[in-house]
């Protein structure tokens, strides 16, 4: 599985994670040709790039998914964070990167979350 990290994720645990095999890219810091792009477009990139999202923007992405389901389109995968489990701060790194590196190690097929979305704990 392939993550893309939305804006708010900080860029050190995609390169923690990447730093263990996985292939995780941070809008932020890898990939300055998405930032300020809408969420909408995002969704459409990644799909063509074969990439789980992974953002805090639950709003935003859900009623994406609505949408792009309700209309017969398509998604690669969407995975939810929540402040209260998974609080945005450098204390909380090593929780990032052990959640999202069991993630994607629980999914051997890259295609597992394909209009899927994924909340996690």
């Amino acid at each position: 599985m392939r993550l893309l990290l939305d804006e708010m994720i900080s860029p050190r645990i995609a390169r923690e994670l990447r730093e263990i095999g996985h292939d995780v890219q941070a809008v932020k810091k890898d990939r300055p040709d998405l930032v300020g792009r809408s969420d909408r477009e995002l969704v459409r990139l990644m799909a063509a790039e074969g990439r789980v999202i992974v953002t805090n923007d639950i709003a935003a992405f859900q009623a994406i998914h609505a949408q792009l389901m309700g209309a017969g389109g398509e998604h690669h995968g969407m995975v939810f964070t929540f402040d209260a489990t998974m609080p945005r701060s450098k204390r909380s790194i090593s929780q990032w990167v052990t959640t999202l590196g069991e993630l994607i190690e629980s999914y051997n097929d890259g295609d597992a979350l394909r209009n899927q979305v994924h909340h996690l704990p």
